[in-house]
């Protein structure tokens, strides 16, 4: 198997905004309503899943260069970690 080159990687991101933000919160919603949650939890998880997704996006994308790339990355894993807490 070999390594994506940049081009490719743009391809197959994701894509930033809307559709980063659809991922992320289709998998945040469904994350808490498989595992039981209430109207509540699982409204708020697809929220901080979207914003997780949209910010994913852009990290992963060639917008984001250099440190901005490693905040939106972090700011991504800690909506991320807050999807999964609203979820449970």
């Amino acid at each position: 198997m070999r390594a994506l080159t940049d081009d490719e990687l743009e391809l197959v991101h994701g894509g930033v905004g809307i559709v980063g933000a659809g991922i992320g919160a289709a998998i945040g919603a469904g994350g808490a309503a498989v595992s039981g949650g209430n109207l509540g939890q699982i409204v708020g998880a697809g929220i901080l899943g979207g914003v997780s997704g949209f910010f994913g996006g852009i990290a992963t994308s060639g917008y984001a260069t250099g440190i901005s790339r490693g905040l939106f990355s972090l700011f991504s894993i800690e909506t991320g970690i807050m999807s999964g807490a609203a979820g449970s």
